[in-house]
């Protein structure tokens, strides 16, 4: 076992000495190699945060994730090749453990569908995520056809039904963080707000609203923009639209009713982008006629095809794949995340097997 535990930490230091991290990243390979080693050692020197469950969270705020089953490689018993399952883990990894970026016991969930295995569900416990199993929300006959990962990002819907949190940050698996994201909860945009009453644009087919609710995120962005991105530097094609893979929530049953009654009215909303569309409906802003907009959070947390420029700018986290990401100047960085997340739970499963 011995002589194990010596390869395995010779394997994964080599890869990050190795790996061409620009220096300009600040990027800590001492960090790195006392994370692995405390893991396998068993120091107590950082904490490892071992899988948690709704019921023993005590935590007011949340991180969650969806992980939805991967159809196109049904065979892919040993977790290879579904890259949207690795850059889950990574997230996880890097909220839960990695020291540059984690956070202060807030918990990870990831909502699973129902074609997500049972051996990677296994493995997200593991790796300390709390694991939520969901039922498929089915999308209404009017929505056009599309592929049923899409259809999936509906599941998105049932971290309203976690009531439990005061708040909840939700990122799309593809998600690398730079630093840690817990400030989040105290941006301004995350306080609960009254609805707004505007009696003359109710409509009465979607039903009462809620009296109050919280709903803030960013805009979607053009791939060439500024750091940090602006309005004024014309760097959103419209400001008012929403991106849905990072926003916070405050869960609500009666806002998730609502949300499913107005799922139920055909083509009240463009069904391409099934859930974005929706939360860009059901939160317009206030001169679209809505009266519950969505409110902006800080630039700092949240980048959307980033560049090279936000992450020298300090950007809290990157919306981009790890596997390909738009700009090839981050594939050094977010790939060498993908490989110290597999080192440090290779050595964390040596000691505990």
């Amino acid at each position: 076992m011995a002589a194990y535990l010596t390869t395995t930490m010779v394997a994964v230091i080599t890869i990050f000495v190795y790996t061409p991290l620009p220096s300009a990243y600040g990027f800590r390979r001492d960090s790195v190699e006392f994370q692995v080693a405390g893991a396998t050692s068993g120091s107590t020197e950082p904490e490892l945060r071992s899988a948690a469950s709704l019921e023993a969270t005590s935590s007011k705020y949340a991180f969650a994730t969806l992980l939805a089953s991967d159809a196109s490689r049904p065979d892919d018993q040993e977790n290879l090749h579904d890259q949207y399952f690795i850059a889950i883990r990574l997230l996880g990894y890097q909220i839960l453990h990695a020291l540059e970026t984690r956070s202060e016991n807030i918990p990870f969930i990831v909502l699973v569908t129902t074609g997500v295995s049972q051996g990677k569900r296994e493995r997200l416990l593991r790796d300390g995520a709390i694991v939520v199993a969901v039922e498929s929300i089915e999308p209404p006959s009017w929505f056009e056809a599309l592929p049923r990962n899409w259809e999936e990002v509906l599941d998105k819907l049932h971290i309203w039904e976690l009531t439990q949190f005061d708040r909840i940050c939700f990122l799309d698996g593809d998600t690398v963080l730079n630093r840690p994201l817990d400030g989040i909860f105290q941006d301004p945009a995350v306080a609960l707000h009254e609805t707004l009453n505007h009696p003359d644009k109710l409509k009465p087919d979607e039903g009462p609203l809620p009296t109050s609710y919280v709903f803030a995120g960013q805009p979607e962005m053009k791939e060439e923009h500024h750091y940090p991105p602006s309005d004024e530097k014309h760097d959103y094609p419209n400001k008012n639209y929403l991106n849905a893979g990072f926003f916070v929530v405050q869960p609500s049953r009666e806002i998730l009713e609502h949300y499913f009654r107005i799922m139920a009215i055909p083509n009240r909303f463009r069904s391409e982008f099934p859930e974005q569309n929706l939360f860009n409906y059901a939160h317009r802003r206030e001169e679209e006629g809505g009266s519950m907009p969505w409110r902006s959070v800080d630039t700092a947390w949240n980048i959307h095809s980033p560049t090279l420029a936000d992450l020298k700018g300090g950007v809290a986290s990157l919306h981009e794949k790890w596997w390909a990401p738009i700009t090839d100047e981050l594939a050094p960085y977010l790939q060498s995340w993908r490989w110290r997340m597999e080192g440090f739970y290779e050595a964390l499963d040596a000691t505990t097997s």
